[in-house]
């Protein structure tokens, strides 16, 4: 073998090698990115609507300024790490995390036309560090289906239904339970499915089961008082929409904001037992063993399970000037601890999972 035949093998040789050890250092290194990706970890999270950036926003002074100074907020589980996803002049509201983390759908009245009331809102979503944030449909109170495809809301029928009262997330005079494909709908403009179609009651309130074959909600009768649904009952329905609603709860009290426990076997809501104010019950998924776990004289609202099961949070007035705050409490009603504080209204927990960027320890 003459030098120039020598020197050609070699270098092939040593270019081969070369190859070779770069493509093991570039697996070595995906498997480097992809274990790292793997052991990224959902940290419990709670989403919800607060003013402690404009603490003079006092609504018992200024309602309309309290009310548009309300956004979106993420809180550790713990009630640290508080961090501001929404900044506008608006009203955000009714925040729900995505079963993945990723996604936060919520309300907003920013697309609100002038002489609508000023509680009428649509339905925006956007990832969980508050960036694309994109209107979807009119509509309030959404929650996500388990595999973080769907979404199910309250909303007008006709499309033109003005809000019953002047509450946040109030429904409208011919509320029914929608469900959306977000996906579907941000692609090709699908439209929402109504699965109640019920024209002698006010759907709202809609929550989906974890196992996403459910949905639970509220119904009351269109004749109800405004501000004291006595008719308003707990119901259960397939989320395809193709049964009759089951009924769930059944007495002469107001029921509302039901939500599952993250195993599917209970359901904590909000009840008026004992008085005109509501108190935090629990029952079984098939509406038995129903446990009143809060009493007090102050209206207890908005109840949300933390991701392990173990606790509660919901929101109370803290104070006489009409403070909200959050409040924490075991499942079993014990072990109360308020989690939040003045200056600002901190209301409307979503306790949830949101994904971390840093990878598992």
């Amino acid at each position: 073998m003459n030098l120039r035949k020598k020197i050609k093998k070699a270098t092939l040789a040593a270019s081969m090698l070369i190859g070779v050890s770069g493509a093991a250092l570039l697996g070595a290194w995906a498997q480097t990115q992809d274990r790292g990706e793997k052991q990224a970890v959902l940290r419990s999270t709670i989403a919800f609507v607060s003013t402690r950036h404009d603490p003079a926003a006092d609504p018992a002074v200024d309602a309309q300024r309290a009310w548009l100074a309300a956004e979106i907020y993420l809180m550790d589980g713990d009630g640290t790490n508080p961090r501001r996803l929404t900044e506008n002049t608006y009203s955000d509201g009714f925040p729900a995390l995505s079963p993945d983390g990723r996604r936060i759908v919520f309300d907003s009245n920013r697309l609100r036309a002038d002489g609508e009331p000023l509680n009428t809102s649509d339905l925006f979503v956007m990832n969980a560090d508050g960036t694309g944030q994109t209107s979807l449909v009119r509509g309030s109170s959404a929650t996500w289906s388990p595999d973080g495809k769907k979404i199910a809301f309250h909303a007008s029928a006709s499309g033109t239904g003005r809000p019953i009262n002047l509450l946040p997330g109030a429904a409208t005079t011919d509320s029914d339970i929608f469900v959306l494909n977000v996906e579907d709908f941000l692609k090709k403009r699908a439209r929402p499915k109504n699965i109640t179609n019920n024209q002698a009651a006010i759907d709202d309130d809609p929550d989906w089961s974890p196992k996403g074959q459910k949905i639970i909600f509220t119904s009351h009768a269109i004749t109800d008082n405004t501000d004291n649904h006595v008719t308003a009952e707990i119901y259960l329905i397939d989320a395809d929409g193709k049964s009759k609603p089951t009924r769930l709860t059944n007495n002469a009290e107001e029921e509302r904001a039901p939500s599952w426990s993250p195993d599917g076997k209970r359901i904590v809501f909000c009840c008026r037992r004992g008085g005109p104010d509501f108190e935090i019950c629990v029952m079984n998924a098939d509406g038995t063993g129903q446990v009143q776990l809060t009493d007090n004289t102050i209206g207890d609202l908005t109840p949300s399970w933390s991701p392990d099961g173990k606790k509660i949070v919901f929101h109370r007035r803290v104070g006489g000037r009409g403070q909200f705050q959050l409040i924490l409490i075991n499942a079993d009603g014990t072990g109360e601890k308020q989690l939040t504080f003045p200056p600002g209204l901190n209301a409307f927990p979503n306790w949830g999972e949101v994904r971390s960027r840093a990878p598992a320890k």
